[in-house]
């Protein structure tokens, strides 16, 4: 049984990805309270830390696997992309101090895709650098939850990395589980109003539909949201979902996986996808689904917060599969090392 501390923890999605596996969680820590209260609500534990600044490496136990999904503000396109200049950058500073004190067998981290080329590949670079510093011999690859039978097409940076004295010139990530996509069609929860729209709402799929002209409507209409953004190839507007975000309203078939799952953190319901044909946001079930936690994983905070929680996880297939490659790899080495 290998065992793994969990930082950045969110809700548990690395550790639900890799207890399925059998891993042992010895460690967790995350800043976010109400993270905690829906962590502890499932997993039965409160967080060991709440501020990974504030941790002594030295005292913390050990541990096979170091895995993180570190704060990805500073390098995403959605946000300033101030990188080492951002203070949440400043976890994974801390992270490279607890492995360089540590030395855990293996380490995996998570963040978004924009982390490789963000200016220009130098905070890629300087990651890098300093796991060859460490000892570790490292190992990325872009996922798409797509491609672990998830009804949505989320991608992410993966980087598993070694300690040089395993060897892992062979190894590798898995890129995909299936070759085929799973739609988001059979994952709907149908007839669940529990997160009604509003009227503007229905007037903009009244709008969207061709049901009313624009000189229809009583309000006035953003220019972002006089016209569809974009349409999907093959989406039917009576059926489809409708995903909001700054540049306008995209038209999503149902019949493929679901865009990147992402709501503002400004609070309340507008920026939950809209399924056209029930008129309403997506309900919670649904969330969990096209994040990858099963429908019994349960919340006791705010649905706003609990859907927040749900945007910011890492998807747990992807993280079993990512646990499933390093688990043979080292298996396979036990029974070289055994026969030599």
């Amino acid at each position: 049984m290998l065992t793994f501390a969990d930082f950045c923890a969110g809700i548990g999605g690395f550790r639900l990805g890799l207890e399925n596996l059998g891993w042992q969680c010895v460690y967790s820590c995350e800043v976010d309270r109400n993270c905690e209260k829906t962590y502890a609500l499932n997993f039965g534990t409160n967080f060991d830390a709440e501020n990974i600044s504030g941790l002594e490496p030295l005292t913390l136990p050990q541990f096979d696997v170091l895995c993180a999904g570190f704060p990805c503000q500073p390098f995403s396109i959605a946000g300033k992309q101030l990188g080492f200049e951002d203070a949440r950058s400043s976890v994974l500073l801390q992270l490279l101090k607890i492995i360089a004190c540590k030395k855990p067998p293996v380490v995996i981290l998570e963040n978004v895709p924009n982390f490789i080329s963000h200016q220009a590949g130098k905070s890629f670079s300087f990651l890098l650098k300093q796991f060859d510093k460490l000892g570790y011999d490292v190992h990325t690859e872009i996922l798409d939850s797509a491609y672990f039978n998830i009804p949505q097409s989320r991608k992410r940076f993966y980087l598993v990395a070694f300690r040089k004295s395993y060897n892992s010139l062979f190894f590798a990530i898995t890129k995909k589980q299936s070759l085929e996509v799973v739609s988001f069609r059979k994952y709907i929860a149908h007839n669940d109003y529990s997160i009604p729209i509003s009227e503007k709402w229905e007037r903009y799929i009244d709008l969207y539909t061709g049901k009313i002209a624009l000189n229809q409507i009583n309000f006035d209409v953003p220019k972002t949201r006089l016209t569809l953004e974009r349409i999907n190839r093959g989406v039917e507007l009576e059926d489809c979902v409708l995903q909001m975000r700054s540049s306008g309203i995209r038209a999503c078939s149902i019949d493929a996986p679901l865009p990147t799952f992402a709501v503002s953190h400004s609070g309340g319901g507008a920026m939950i996808p809209v399924y056209s044909k029930e008129r309403r946001h997506l309900n919670l079930t649904e969330i969990k689904r096209i994040m990858g936690f099963s429908d019994d994983f349960k919340f006791n905070v705010s649905r706003t917060d609990a859907i927040k929680q749900l945007s910011n996880a890492v998807c747990p297939a992807v993280v079993s599969s990512v646990g499933m490659d390093i688990q043979t790899f080292l298996e396979i080495g036990k029974f070289i090392a055994k026969a030599i």
